[in-house]
This record gives structure tokens, C-alpha cells and sequence, in this order.
């Protein structure tokens, strides 16, 4: 009778405790479906924006870099170290200051006559010193930059490292020339990582050349066709036409010359600078930088742009495009201008 009587308790009490009717439990799912989605969307919206955000970012640092590598050796372009010697007890530690010079007499090239020369709509060939068409569909000019210099200091600090990071010091040709050897007279028999330590004899030429090279890049398993800013550099024994990529990113890349003639100052792209490569004191870059993935949110993947020589272009693809221009001085150069 006692075990009736608590089944009986037992079967009330379970009646009074309330579940979830099937009504009620897929609404429930639904609201929490609903917060999963918006969440999700928030997310990946949150996420495609950071994403623009770092991609035109990306463009405007590399082009900032680019314009800043190719300053600098502007504004060094040209320069002839003074010369400190031992003359007597009357004038100890003269100084002596010479101006640029072309580092081969014989049969000078063009290209080293002055501290910068240029190709328009070409590359420049170091190996021949001459002019030549790009070997693919780059839309670029090419600038070679030239100065002196007498840093004993290694490659991490001062100029005597090319573009490249090489010693300007390994170049036979205008630094090992017979009759007038430039570097150390322990360059060759010294440890490669203590040449650049060594003072030259006399200043060592440095010549960088830049221009732009086709560069397929692998990201996020995406190949991308685009172009980099690429140097050649003068601290090797024997000279090639390979230029390396040191930023990619770069669609196009203008040299303008700022010619001093007279009293008037004009500029001129390479082709029109002639015989005037002496007179050149300033040399305005521009250039177009990119983004190397889409970096446009939805529904504003097109837009139009005008680049370095004022044509417009459409674009569909989404990468973000910028023109980047900064004019810089030849410093070596304004002397002659007063």
C-alpha cells in the first residue's frame, strides 16, 4: 500500500515539471541559428575590411620604400669624396676635393659620364652599357645612378654597398683597372668579410641601375602576376644584364629630369635630356604601386585611374592602385646651378 502510494507522489511531481514543446524548441533554434549567422557575417565583413585595410597599406609602404631607396641614391648621385693626405709640416692633412669623374678613361660609356643618365621605356644593360628593350611587357624607364666614395666601414652602414648589398669594391672594371687600381691592395687576398673593412687606395666607384622586372608571386596558394622594382648593382667582378626584384608591387616607374639650361629649368624625359646629362639637378619619380590581392570591398571593385603619364585606365579587378611622385635633388649637382 506504502509502495502505491509513493508511485502515485512520484508520477504527480513529474507531472508538474514543465519541458520544451517542439514549437517552442525549433523556435529556439531558430533565434540561436539567426545569431549564428549575423555573427558570421559580422566576422567575415570584419575580416574582408582588416584585410582591404592591410592591402592598401601594403601599397602605399612599398611604394614609400621604393621612392626612399631610389632617393637616397639621388641624393647621393654624384659624389666625390675629399681626399686627405700628408703634404709636408707646413700643410699637414690638405684636403683635396675633386669633382665627379668617369672611373674609364678609355672609350667612356654614356652611362658613367655623369652622376645620372637614364633609358626611357628601356632597361639598361650593364654588361654593354646601353640601352635595350624590356624582355617583357613592362612599363618602365631605367635610371642609373653613379658617385664615389671612400667608406671603410663594411656593408651595414655608409655607402660603399650597391644596391644590393655587394661590395662596390668587387668590380674589375672601374675599380681594378691596370695602372690605376682603386681599392686596397689586399683587396683580393683578404677574407671577403673584411674587404669592405679595407680603405681604398683611391675612391671606389658605385653604380646602381633601376628599373622594373615581371615577378610572379605565390600567395595563399594564389599565383600573381606583378611587377617589382628591381636593381642591378656594380659590386660584382663580372658584370650581367639580371636585374633582382628588392620591392614588389610596382605597375609603373617614371624617371622626369630637371635640365638646367641658361637660366631656365625645364624637365625632360631621358630620350629628350640629349647631350644635357651634366645639367640634370633634380629628378622627379613617379610611380604606380599596387596592392598585390583585391583590397576594394564588394560592389566598388571598379574604378578609374590616371597613372605617371596622365592616361586613364579602368579597373575591374579590385587591387588597389595608387601613383606615388617626390621630386629629388642632385645635391652634388645644385653647386653649379648658382
Amino acid at each position: 500500500m506504502r509502495h502505491q502510494t509513493s508511485c502515485k507522489r512520484f508520477l504527480k511531481a513529474l507531472k508538474k515539471v514543465n519541458g520544451f514543446t517542439l514549437i517552442e524548441l525549433m523556435v529556439s533554434l531558430s533565434i540561436s541559428l539567426v545569431i549564428v549567422i549575423v555573427a558570421s557575417y559580422a566576422y567575415l565583413g570584419t575580416r574582408e575590411s582588416q584585410r582591404t585595410l592591410l592591402e592598401k597599406a601594403y601599397a602605399f609602404e612599398s611604394a614609400k620604400f621604393a621612392l626612399d631607396v631610389i632617393g637616397r641614391d639621388i641624393e647621393n648621385a654624384g659624389f666625390y669624396p675629399a681626399i686627405r693626405s700628408e703634404t709636408g709640416s707646413e700643410t699637414p692633412n690638405a684636403m683635396t676635393v675633386e669633382n665627379y669623374i668617369n672611373p674609364l678613361p678609355a672609350s667612356p660609356p654614356t652611362a658613367f659620364n655623369t652622376p645620372v643618365f637614364g633609358c626611357q621605356a628601356e632597361r639598361f644593360l650593364p654588361a654593354s652599357q646601353v640601352c635595350a628593350a624590356h624582355n617583357a611587357t613592362v612599363d618602365a624607364d631605367a635610371l642609373v645612378i653613379n658617385y664615389y666614395t671612400s667608406d671603410a666601414t663594411g656593408l651595414d652602414i655608409g655607402n660603399r654597398a650597391d644596391c644590393l648589398r655587394q661590395d662596390a669594391a668587387n668590380d674589375e672594371a672601374t675599380n681594378n683597372q691596370t695602372g690605376h687600381v682603386r681599392r686596397h691592395v689586399a683587396h683580393a687576398s683578404t677574407a671577403m668579410a673584411e674587404r669592405p673593412f679595407l680603405t681604398p687606395q683611391h675612391p671606389l666607384f658605385v653604380s646602381n641601375r633601376y628599373t622594373l622586372i615581371a615577378t610572379t608571386l605565390q600567395i595563399e596558394g594564389q599565383s600573381i602576376d606583378t611587377f617589382s622594382l628591381a636593381c642591378h648593382g656594380n659590386g660584382q667582378a663580372t658584370p650581367d644584364n639580371t636585374y633582382l626584384s628588392i620591392i614588389p608591387g610596382v605597375d609603373q616607374l617614371r624617371f622626369y629630369f630637371l635640365v638646367k639650361t641658361g637660366t631656365s629649368s625645364r624637365f625632360r624625359l631621358a630620350d629628350a635630356v640629349g647631350a644635357d646629362w651634366p645639367n640634370v639637378i633634380a629628378v622627379r619619380v613617379c610611380l604606380l604601386a599596387r596592392s598585390l590581392q583585391s583590397a576594394r570591398l564588394q560592389g566598388r571593385t571598379s574604378y578609374a585611374l590616371e597613372d605617371c603619364d596622365g592616361t586613364s585606365h579602368a579597373y575591374t579587378d579590385g587591387v588597389e592602385r595608387r601613383v606615388f611622385s617626390q621630386l629629388f635633388a642632385l645635391n652634388n649637382q645644385l653647386h653649379d646651378t648658382f
